[in-house]
């Protein structure tokens, strides 16, 4: 067994300028850090086989802005749906997670593997990075590993790492974490800086407040953590401590007047603005406790838990919150006064679980385990330290209890890591997390709206309805469900039933794309182009990045032998993101207006993003035809075919080549 060395009391006075009575000295073994490696990266190792689940297909395959860096500009200056249009507007700017998509989407292409691999990477960084900022803080090698060995496999991480879309929470943490290490290495004697470690905790500190809203609260913990807990605060003053942190507030304070300038408020969205002060303090109550239990037994895990408003005080949410905050406040004086040190671990979690309290700016899922991420850290390292307490209490005579523990611990990590692997695996498809969610969370409204698409997009239209329906009757004012049964009773030919559910859910969300692109679709399918445009133009102007949008309107002004604004709406379409339907647009509208080059690289540009495009193929062979070439026509045919062999219009082509074919041969021959 690994003996790692005693520290002196952690009260003991320091020298100032030094953090602790005693700084260990030295590097870790590299035995410890490939440990703690190997640790956190292990359990996650089936996520590499995970798909693209929930947000990360709209977030990653959809979004344009990852498939060109000239959307830099959006990246930085707008919130993370804006690429959606109006209904995009969020609270949420977090400009590093896009822009790390964007070089994941470069690297690895539209392969989710290379998306989880970052994410596993990242993991074990702020693993590395729990270890380091504790044994700076604790002055012990053992209680650095064993809350980073905890931390590494506790299960309540696993949304954080095994979804694409958390990535915002190991951005954060890891920033976050780096941050606070170089802080705490500010430190000079004498109440001195050094300029370095503060320039790049600067640097630092700016990714994290650009990589999620949390690292707000960094500023204060840093303050916190100089007048309360750093070792030279009685032979600091005031304005040498202010000078180690007054940064941090400075680049707070611009953050949040960028985001008003930019975003017109800090936050734009009041998800739950029907909510008084009195019921969301009882909510933010009832959460605190629901996070706390879950780090505590994270056994029953879930995507998407159901918001239960507290409405009394005697609620037993609401008292069980209560009842755990009361416990936390009292172990915290108890600490404060016994080991400071160990007492920061309830100011990290408190604070930088705070923001996620306020239940009113939060989105439909109010509590989610990925917000636990950055906090748990101060969790961990109160529980490593309470850990190490333990051993050292134990008599070295009583080998049998320190055996007892040694063995209690390994058997607690290892159901913790198989835990995590057997979680992993509810996230690897779409269907597997919907359905595993409903298990847990029945009355989860959206779970059940993405598990009918699934089952819609694997052709089992029937039982895509049936979920429909069910979530129409858990949340009756659904634009997506609305929109979704519409799409149903239009695929069944009752378009008088769609349409009243498609203009049901414009009214509930006016700027909500889909209904007017649906019924815009519809009515073009039926011929009725003077109806459908205004709906297809109301669906691009809300979307104007969306290629479907401008697809469907460069469609609805082909059919009307509009080739100008068709050529104009299939043109932004392919500026918005590089996709086949709108080059094959490109291809009808150039070929219409006997322009063959620009067809011909129209079309060969749909063929080359999607090899199995046939539309593509038999648009060259046309062109093929009409420039006299029998040979490549009859070719490019022959691609489509392997795709589409039972086009009657192709066939019918192909037949005519070759009769006319064979009707020139038998005039050469004579």
């Amino acid at each position: 067994m690994t003996s790692f060395r005693r520290t002196n009391n952690p009260e003991t006075v320091p020298k100032a300028g030094q953090e602790g009575g005693r700084r260990e000295t030295g590097k870790p073994g590299a035995f410890l850090i490939a440990a703690l490696i190997l640790f956190a990266a292990l359990p996650y190792l089936n996520t590499l086989l995970n798909g693209f689940v929930y947000d990360d297909n709209r977030q990653v395959l959809d979004n344009p802005y990852l498939k060109n860096f000239h959307f830099l500009p959006q990246v930085f200056g707008t919130t993370v749906w804006s690429f959606v249009g109006m209904q995009g507007v969020s609270n949420y700017y977090r400009p590093m997670m896009t822009f790390g998509y964007a070089v994941c989407y470069h690297v690895f292409g539209p392969l989710a593997y290379g998306f989880h691999l970052v994410n596993v990477l990242l993991h074990v960084g702020v693993v590395l990075l729990v270890f380091a900022v504790a044994r700076r803080l604790f002055k012990d090698t053992a209680v650095a590993f064993l809350a980073a060995c905890l931390f590494a496999v506790h299960p309540i991480h696993t949304e954080a790492v095994a979804w694409v879309a958390a990535v915002t929470s190991l951005e954060v943490t890891f920033f976050y974490l780096l941050t606070f290490w170089l802080f705490l290495c500010i430190a000079r004697p004498h109440g001195g800086i050094s300029p370095w470690f503060k320039l790049a905790a600067v640097v630092s500190f700016a990714l994290t407040i650009f990589s999620k809203e949390q690292a707000l609260m960094l500023p204060l913990v840093a303050m916190i953590y100089e007048h309360f807990f750093r070792d030279d605060r009685a032979e600091t003053t005031f304005l040498q401590k202010a000078r180690r942190y007054g940064e941090f507030w400075l680049m707070d304070l611009a953050y949040v007047l960028f985001r008003v300038e930019h975003l017109g408020a800090f936050a734009p969205q009041v998800q739950l603005s029907r909510l008084g002060w009195y019921p969301s303090v009882l909510s933010s109550l009832a959460l605190a406790g629901q996070y706390l239990e879950k780090l505590f037994w994270p056994v029953k895990l879930c995507a998407y838990y159901v918001f239960h408003k507290g409405n009394s005080i005697f609620d037993p949410r609401v008292l069980a919150g209560i009842a755990a905050l009361s416990a936390c406040l009292m172990i915290f004086v108890l600490l404060y006064r016994r080991n400071r040190t160990a007492s920061f671990g309830f100011v990290w979690f408190f604070l930088t679980l705070a923001p996620v309290l306020d239940i009113r700016y939060l989105a439909g899922n109010v509590f989610a385990e990925r917000y636990l991420y950055l906090p748990s850290v101060g969790f961990c390292w109160l529980m490593g330290w309470a850990g190490i307490k333990l051993w050292k209490s134990l008599s070295a005579r009583a080998s049998a209890w320190r055996h007892a523990l040694l063995a209690t611990s390994c058997a607690l990590g290892l159901l913790m890591a198989v835990r995590v692997v057997a979680r992993n695996r509810d996230w690897r498809s779409d269907e597997a997390l919907y359905s595993q969610t409903l298990k847990v969370s029945p009355r989860a409204t959206n779970i059940r709206e993405n598990l009918g698409v699934v089952a819609w997009n694997h052709g089992r239209i029937s039982e895509a309805e049936k979920e429909w329906n069910i979530a129409l009757k858990l949340n009756p004012n659904s634009p997506i469900t609305l929109t979704n049964l519409g799409l149903v009773y239009a695929r069944g030919k009752q378009y008088q039933l769609a349409e009243q559910y498609f203009r049901q859910a414009m009214l509930r969300k006016p700027d909500y794309t889909d209904p007017h692109l649906n019924l815009g679709s519809m009515m073009m399918d039926q011929g009725r182009f003077d109806e459908a445009e205004p709906q297809l133009r109301a669906a691009a102007a809300l979307s104007p990045l969306v290629p479907s949008c401008h697809n469907q309107l460069g469609k609805l002004y082909l059919k009307e032998g509009r080739l100008s604004e068709a050529a104009a709406q299939f043109s932004q379409s392919v500026r918005a993101a590089q996709n086949f339907e709108g080059y094959e647009g490109l291809g009808d509208v150039y070929l219409q207006q006997r322009d063959l080059d620009r067809a011909g690289r129209a079309y060969a540009a749909a063929a080359e993003i999607n090899p199995y495009d046939s539309r593509a193929y038999f648009g060259l062979a046309h062109i093929a035809v009409l420039a006299g070439h029998q040979q490549a026509a009859l070719a490019e045919y022959a691609r489509g075919f392997v795709t589409d062999p039972n086009n009657q219009e192709a066939r019918s082509a192909v037949q005519l080549l070759r009769v006319s074919g064979n009707h020139e041969r038998e005039i050469s021959d004579q």
